[in-house]
This record gives structure tokens, C-alpha cells and sequence, in this order.
């Protein structure tokens, strides 16, 4: 199978999902989410050559769009805090920070806060966290994957 009908593929099978990421991290701003999710995969479309695609490119989408989103709230408070024109400080858009969506309202913080910090790392930040829960890498993976379990992507 030729490389660019591969990237079709994946970018048909994964979009949706990314979408619906982007839609949580950002409720309400249905343009927002849009906007990032085409950022994500005009990433995935630059850096295909260097990608494993035969692998879970799934999580790779997932943790690009947790960083372009985060990128995106940290601009639009930035350009909020301008329009204002005397803003002291601009807000702190960080997860811990952040309105969570519906779809997530089934987990706890101590859930939530994993999920977020687990997506936003990379291979050694995830060793990182593994550690500090006491835990293998693959038991994080597990625990993830059980957190993921209980969202309702039916809510956004």
C-alpha cells in the first residue's frame, strides 16, 4: 500500500475521535476544536516519513492534539488579555485550570488529572509518571486505557 493511501486512511479513521478530543478540551468553541483538529493532522501530514504508521498512530494524534489545543487556549487568552487593554496577567490555561467537558464527568480528578498529564507527555515524561505512582509503564498504559473506558464520547 502506497504511503499517501496509508495517511488517507488513518486520517478517515482517526479524525472523528480526534475531533471529539478537541471538542472536550475546548467546550463550546465548536470552531476552536475544528481548528486544531486540521492543525493536527496538517502535523501528521508533515511528519508522516518520520512516523511509524504500521504502529498506534492513534495515541501520537491524541497527545499532538492535547499540545495544539493547550497551544490554542494559551493564544486565545492571550488575545483576550489584549483586547482588554488592561489586563494585569494573562489567565493560566493549563488543564488543571480548565472547564471539563461532559464527556469526562464520569471520572475522578485523580482520573482526569492522569489522563491530561498522560497525554501531554512524551515516552520519558510517561516513564516519569509510571514512577511516581509506583508503577510499571505498561501498568499506566492499562490504567489509561481502563480511564478511557469510562468516558462517554456520546456528551460533548
Amino acid at each position: 500500500m502506497k504511503r499517501d493511501d496509508l495517511c488517507e486512511r488513518i486520517i478517515e479513521k482517526h479524525y472523528s475521535a480526534v475531533l471529539r478530543f478537541c471538542s472536550a478540551r475546548l467546550p463550546g468553541d465548536r470552531f476552536g476544536a475544528e481548528e486544531c483538529t486540521q492543525e493536527v493532522f496538517l502535523l501528521f501530514l508533515q511528519k508522516q516519513h518520520t512516523l511509524d504508521l504500521s504502529g498506534e498512530i492513534g495515541k501520537w494524534l491524541l497527545a499532538a492534539a492535547f499540545r495544539i489545543t493547550k497551544k490554542y487556549l494559551r493564544e486565545k487568552a492571550l488575545r483576550a488579555g489584549l483586547e482588554t487593554d488592561g489586563a494585569e496577567e494573562i489567565p493560566d490555561s493549563t488543564p488543571q485550570n480548565a472547564a471539563r467537558a461532559p464527556a469526562f464527568a464520569a471520572l475522578t480528578d485523580e482520573e482526569y488529572e492522569l489522563l491530561l498529564s498522560y497525554y501531554s507527555a512524551d515516552g520519558t515524561e510517561r516513564c516519569a509518571i509510571a514512577s511516581e505512582l509506583g508503577i510499571s509503564v505498561n501498568a499506566l498504559y492499562q490504567r489509561i486505557y481502563a480511564i478511557k473506558s469510562k468516558i462517554d464520547y456520546t456528551k460533548r
